[in-house]
């Protein structure tokens, strides 16, 4: 209901799920989708909403449902779809401290860019370089606490490009 209000009022709308080990919001999760621009699971949370094994076969899937979909495969970076569009962002090279958040980061970076009007490539390489920055230190947002740390760490993705 609340997502139907939402983009009722005209509002752009997305929606990160969460695991779902005892399988009660796979029905559910589906029936929210229509309401949704952008869904950003993970590839287990993805192909568990499709019915599916196979992370491509998840992305196709998903991609009826909702215009845009994002699916985060960790190291293996995070594959989308819009329409017919397929799109790819590599993860980060580096040795991660701590992964927890890592996700939620990559979202926040992603949905910082997308508001903004940036194009869907762009938006993926920020939502990777957001989680990059969270795996750097312990603790979901620690990293992201310390400006001179996370300016070195922007310094160093802007010049590996």
């Amino acid at each position: 209901e609340l997502f139907f209000q939402m983009k009722q009022a005209g509002l752009t709308t997305s929606l990160d799920t969460n695991d779902d080990p005892d399988n009660l919001w796979a029905g559910g999760v589906k029936a929210v989708l229509k309401n949704v621009d952008v869904f950003l699971p993970n590839e287990h949370e993805a192909c568990k909403v499709a019915g599916t094994g196979d992370v491509d076969g998840a992305l196709d899937a998903l991609a009826h449902l909702v215009p845009i979909i994002v699916i985060k495969c960790g190291a293996q970076g995070v594959l989308a779809k819009r329409g017919k569009e397929h799109f790819h962002a590599a993860s980060l090279s580096g040795q991660p401290v701590d992964t927890v958040g890592a996700g939620d980061s990559f979202n926040a970076g992603f949905l910082h860019k997308f508001i903004r009007g940036a194009d869907l490539q762009d938006c993926l390489e920020y939502g990777n370089v957001s989680a990059g920055l969270s795996t750097t230190r312990a603790g979901g947002t620690e990293a992201f606490r310390d400006r001179q740390h996370r300016e070195m760490f922007l310094q160093r993705c802007a010049k590996a490009q």
